[in-house]
């Protein structure tokens, strides 16, 4: 449960902390007006959604090779945004790509603490909420820190580049364990023909049990 917590305080930190400073990234870097930025806002968006949806069709099948793909693909993303952002269209589809891989962790990430902390899925939902909000705002700070620095505009994208890396640490432990947790919802299938016994036999129910009509009383010989 822990691991996936802090996988996701860490791919949230490595996401916000570019996304926190996106405005001085697209106007003074990458030349983008200011009155277009909503637009790529909107861009960013629409992979939030793709990324949640994506996570959730892949995560109930794979959740280990999901989470570690996205946050693998999140950290090159933004490391191409560092010398890449001087376009203006190679920044749009980049800030989409980070939005896409990077919100692709949280669903999955969220299923599996919740999994791993089957006696308690409430609390260790809200928890998963905490951790996301935790690593906004370490992400956050961190990348404000990067930016005041000789770094600059890019302080903020390597920020989050180094985030969504440290991601994997969490997660490959668990995969190279081979432990992907109970899978929610699912029970052994029920025995069609009757229950078994101690010793591995199985109790067959007798169909052929009262099959003989039984006629009512006042139809009966006396």
């Amino acid at each position: 449960m822990w691991l996936a917590l802090g996988a996701a305080v860490l791919i949230m930190g490595g996401v916000l902390a570019m996304y926190t400073f996106i405005t001085p990234l697209l106007t003074d870097r990458a030349g983008i007006p200011a009155g277009a930025v909503p637009l790529v806002l909107i861009a960013f968006g629409v992979g939030v959604l793709g990324g949640t949806a994506i996570g959730c069709r892949l995560g109930d099948h794979r959740p280990m090779a999901t989470t570690i793909t996205a946050s693998a693909a999140t950290s090159l993303i933004l490391l191409a945004m560092i010398p890449a952002s001087n376009s203006p269209v190679a920044a749009v589809v980049l800030v989409f790509g980070t939005a896409l891989a990077g919100l692709t962790v949280n669903p999955v990430a969220t299923s599996l603490a919740v999994r791993f902390a089957s006696d308690a899925p409430t609390l260790t939902s809200a928890l998963t909420t905490s951790g996301y909000n935790t690593g906004i705002a370490a992400g956050s700070l961190v990348a404000g820190r990067a930016l005041d620095s000789s770094l600059g505009l890019t302080g903020p994208v390597l920020v989050g580049a180094v985030f969504a890396a440290l991601t994997l640490l969490p997660l490959i432990a668990p995969a190279l364990r081979g432990t992907n947790g109970p899978s929610p919802g699912r029970r052994p299938p029920p025995h069609r023909h009757g229950r078994r016994t101690g010793d591995g036999r199985r109790l067959r129910r007798d169909r052929t049990l009262n099959t003989t009509p039984v006629q009512p009383r006042w139809e009966q010989p006396s």
